[in-house]
């Protein structure tokens, strides 16, 4: 074929349609598109920040989590998938369960989205009425479901790494909210961090 491969998931997909591994990527490629999709339009059409983002911890780390996260999907998708079948289930179920929040939140967040902390007008609607971060929640859920999919400890540790770095993303943005609106402070004390039901 004038020397060009199909790429290495177009012919795994070509071999066997019928395994979790294959509906695995195709689902994972479909929500990850819709998800960007929703992420460009929040982007683009968010509202003008109260407060930008200023110094290190507001600036560049929030910068460094999506960094590690498609760094992460690639070492993920290089380790390969396991061959256990309950494994892959889970796996797939947490993806498509992580997804679907991830997209819940981010269609109620819309105008107030942002990467770094910026302060925004806060969000109490939709899944942010039972946890202050939900699109943490959905992406740490799908990025856990991929990790299992793989089942090494690598992609686990991965994961323990990756969590870690979300929740001080978290506790950077509600410091920031925190210092410019009130009403957040009053949220803060009535609406679970990123656990319904868990402080």
């Amino acid at each position: 074929m004038n020397g060009l491969a199909l790429p290495r998931e177009a012919i795994r997909l070509g071999q066997d349609w019928t395994s979790i591994d294959a509906l695995e990527l195709v689902l994972r490629h479909v929500l990850t598109l819709g998800f960007l999709v929703l992420v460009i339009a929040a982007y683009v059409t968010r509202a003008g920040a109260v407060a930008r983002a200023q110094g290190f911890w507001e600036r560049v780390f929030p910068l460094l989590v999506p960094f590690a996260t498609f760094a992460g999907l690639w070492m993920v998708e290089r380790l390969g998938g396991t061959q256990r079948v309950d494994l892959g289930v889970v796996g797939l179920l947490l993806t498509l369960i992580g997804f679907s929040v991830s997209l819940w939140a981010l269609w109620y967040l819309r105008r107030s989205f942002g990467i770094m902390a910026e302060a925004r007008l806060p969000v109490t609607s939709g899944p942010y009425r039972y946890v202050r971060h939900p699109l943490y929640l959905g992406e740490g859920l799908s990025m856990l479901g991929l990790c299992l999919t793989t089942g090494t400890a690598t992609a686990l540790i991965f994961w323990v790494l990756w969590t870690a770095m979300q929740l001080v993303r978290a506790s950077i943005e509600e410091r920031k909210l925190a210092r410019h609106f009130d009403e957040y402070r009053a949220y803060r004390e009535c609406t679970r961090f990123i656990i319904p039901g868990l402080y």
